[in-house]
């Protein structure tokens, strides 16, 4: 670890009452509870592949129906830019009910 992240991390928990060790401690511990250990490029990546999932499956269900026009294509692709935070979420729930049904 660098002296300037160090320095930051000082700096995170001056008004707390955790030392910087607790503190990182603590923030992994909850970072791989909540979000299964991804980074920034990660998570990003992720979204990504969410969304792509969510363009394959119902694009190729409209496709099937006959019923995809550029007009619904247009309205997926916005629904999918404006909900991708809910459609994360919701892939990680249900990974998480599948993983727990396992065990």
């Amino acid at each position: 670890m660098t002296d300037e992240t160090w320095f930051r991390i000082v700096q995170e928990v001056v008004e707390t009452d955790f030392t910087p060790h607790d503190w990182c401690r603590m923030t992994v511990l909850d970072r791989l509870d909540r979000e299964y250990g991804f980074s920034k490029k990660e998570r990003l990546l992720f979204h990504q592949i969410v969304r792509i999932q969510f363009f394959v499956a119902l694009g190729f269900q409209m496709l099937a129906d006959d019923t995809l026009t550029t007009a619904e294509w247009k309205k997926l692709r916005t629904c999918a830019k404006e909900k991708g935070d809910y459609l994360a979420k919701q892939t990680l729930a249900d990974f998480r009910s599948r993983m727990e049904s396992n065990e």
